[in-house]
């Protein structure tokens, strides 16, 4: 049975470029033991819920919400050995413990406050809002301990305030003798071990009583503190040694506290590690262009427009071709051929790094939509590096490592082999990998192989879980065009690749005589078969090019004809209010001239009261009145109306249906206002 710890090949697929990735994008010092750490996750539901949680961060992210790790700095070097009580608690790691808690604290309460799923990344990270406040009020962020750690250390400190200004009185008083400045080197006092000393000259050491503290180099000065001034500086002393007494209880008893909490305080620090690391993965999405796969139980392996990591550092430097591959759909094991120099190592890596990355919960650099399984190994033999160590030839490493892919090889796992078959006799290689490939599709594994041996070209036309696949290379210039062509084995093209790379013409002509004539029918069907699907391939991707333009200019036709229906909406309302302006002036108009008639007798006044009438009636019939209507019909408690003759917006306390009122919040004050002083449009800006 193989052992379970080595069911990963994170060394041969280079994990650490992944890890250097993550590095980069850190926030605190915190996150570099997470990623140092990480690897594939246990269980695929874990999995995918740190996957959902990086694909909901990004989403924030991208909106500018970072996650508050602040300034967090590492404090695990210590934490340890404190809660085994082999550490002495000093102010200065309490500083940065704060630092540390006041970031779990934050993102804690960050991520609770989130859309899902992100909560749940904060449901297990413990409360230490008390620690933290209780920390807040005893040191500040440069490790001092503060006078509100304890009632004692303030009062102490006040009388070391008041003991200074003693000593600094009674020194001014020595000064003030104008007989002791005589025998001074310069007026202004000093200090020395914490006690107060004045700068006498050397020949008038006995002019000045007091105790001598020191002497300067050349032995002029001599550093004496004046008798008058002892019993000050002595109460300046006790007041010190009396903080620092207090500073020790106050960090033993916080020591004390920290130690009953040890759990939630490490919980806390690694749950900051772990907010920086999956920050650190939602920041490949955000900045360089990652995507979350999706992680299924079972089913096909599909990649779409994979790049290599590494190979995205060196942009520019070096040709990067997407890579389109699918396994298990329904081949689980492809054969990959063509020439050397030809891309088939990076295939290889590029398939086992992304889903490695994938099973450690990590954004891959690919197209949306791509699949990766849940696997339980991921297995490579790249490369001929020879077991020195085991004194192992290099076949004999390589036939090792073959050994342990296939015992790790099942339905749930990823088997890579490049070169399978080399490093021996073509004939004996050529059947041992056949072999292989056997053994991989009878135990129904996912495999990428490549190989140039013609025996196992064959393998795939033989066996239904196996397809070909072929490195594209172009023949008129010779050149590998770093494409994964899937269904027809390729060419080595050993001697093309030769002359290209510097091998002498003369040489490279004698191996084409020693070759001499042989069929090369099925190379040039090969080699047929890839320029035709070169030309179905450019017209595909101009096709392509095609459609999205065109759906481009549908999208763009589509928010022109919403913009147009906008705009005609804009132009009614318009029109709208201006004839309601209208009509409400020809109102005022009206009202001021009849006023004057309604208290007529006789018919002249009955006349005018019908013609009043008519006028307050002349908006009913007119469209934003009837909109108007509608939406205060519809209006409930709660709702937000605007009032243009305030020009200001109000909640609703109440509607009249009846007397067509509506009661708003005017600020303190609850108004009635009728309907036709309300509105339903709201004010730009």
């Amino acid at each position: 049975m193989p052992d379970p710890l080595l069911a990963f090949d994170l060394d041969a697929l280079e994990f650490h470029a992944v890890r250097a990735l993550l590095l980069e994008r850190l926030e605190s010092p915190l996150g570099r033991t997470a990623v140092d750490a990480l690897a594939p996750l246990p269980d695929a539901a874990t999995a995918r819920a740190q996957l959902a949680a990086v694909a909901a961060l990004a989403e924030r992210l991208r909106a500018g919400q970072v996650l508050p790790l602040g300034s967090a700095v590492e404090v695990r070097s210590w934490l340890a050995a404190f809660g085994a009580g082999e550490h002495v608690l000093q102010a200065r790691d309490l500083a940065d413990l704060k630092r540390g808690l006041r970031a779990a604290e934050r993102c804690r309460r960050w991520l609770l406050a989130a859309p899902a799923p992100l909560p749940d990344v904060a449901a297990a990270a413990p409360d230490v809002d008390d620690l933290v406040t209780e920390l807040e009020q005893a040191v500040d962020d440069r490790g001092e301990v503060l006078s509100s750690a304890s009632r004692k250390l303030a009062e102490v400190r006040q009388e070391i305030e008041q003991a200074r200004a003693g000593v600094d009185a009674a020194v001014q008083r020595v000064l003030a003798d104008g007989d002791v400045r005589r025998y001074l080197q310069a007026a202004e006092p000093a200090w020395r071990n914490g006690r107060p000393v004045l700068q006498v000259k050397q020949e008038f050491r006995g002019k000045v009583p007091g105790v001598l503290h020191d002497r300067s180099a050349s032995g002029a000065t001599l550093f004496v503190e004046p008798d008058r001034v002892v019993e000050a500086a002595n109460r300046l002393s006790d007041a010190i040694a009396a903080e620092h007494r207090e500073i020790n209880r106050v960090l033993a008893d916080l020591a004390r506290g920290l130690r009953r909490l040890h759990a939630d305080v490490v919980r806390a620090i690694e749950f900051v590690a772990a907010a920086d690391l999956l920050q650190a993965r939602a920041r490949l999405c955000t900045i360089d262009g990652f995507t979350v796969p999706q992680l299924v139980d079972d089913g096909p392996l599909r990649l779409r427009g994979a790049r290599h990591p590494l190979l995205l550092r060196r942009r520019g430097e070096v040709p990067i071709v997407p890579l389109d591959v699918g396994l298990g759909d329904p081949a689980r094991v492809l054969v990959v051929t063509g020439p050397n120099t030809g891309g088939k190592t990076v295939v290889l890596k590029t398939i086992g790094l992304l889903a490695l990355m994938a099973l450690a919960a990590v954004p891959i650099p690919a197209a949306a939509g791509s699949q990766v399984p849940w696997l339980h190994a991921v297995q490579a033999d790249i490369g001929d590096e020879q077991g020195i160590s085991q004194n192992l030839s290099t076949f004999s490493s390589h036939v090792r490592r073959l050994g342990r892919c296939l015992g790790f090889a099942s339905a749930q796992a990823l088997v890579l082999l490049d070169e399978l078959g080399a490093g021996t006799d073509p004939e004996e290689g050529g059947v041992l990998g056949y072999a292989v490939l056997e053994q991989l599709v009878a135990q129904r594994a996912f495999a990428v192989v490549t190989t140039h041996l013609g025996r196992l070209k064959d393998f795939a036309y033989q066996h239904a879980g196996a397809e070909n696949g072929s490195m594209a290379f172009d023949g008129q210039s010779l050149q590998p065009l770093y494409r994964l062509d899937v269904g027809i084995p390729g060419n080595s093209h050993a001697l093309d690749i030769a002359g290209r790379v510097g091998m002498p013409a003369a040489v490279v002509q004698r191996a084409r005589e020693l070759l001499g004539k042989r069929d090369t029918s099925l190379q040039d069907v090969i080699q047929r078969v890839q320029d035709v699907r070169r030309g179905a391939e450019e017209d595909r991707r101009k096709t392509a090019a095609v459609s999205l333009q065109v759906e481009q200019q549908h999208e763009k036709l589509r928010e022109q004809f919403a913009e147009a229906q906008r705009k005609e909406g804009w132009v009614q309302e318009e029109a709208d209010a201006v004839v309601q302006q209208e009509l409400q002036l020809a109102q005022q108009a009206l009202r001021q001239a009849l006023q004057p008639l309604l208290s007529a007798p006789g018919q002249h006044g009955e006349r005018a009261r019908e013609l009043q009438k008519i006028v307050e009636g002349l908006q009913k019939g007119a469209a934003m009145h009837r909109r108007r209507m509608r939406f205060c019909h519809d209006l409930k408690k709660g709702d937000s109306v605007f009032l243009p003759r305030w020009n200001r917006i109000c909640a609703v306390h109440k509607v009249d249906r009846v007397k067509e009122v509506v009661v708003v919040d005017y600020g303190n004050v609850k108004v009635e206002v009728p309907f036709e002083d309300v509105s339903w449009l709201q004010p730009l800006g």
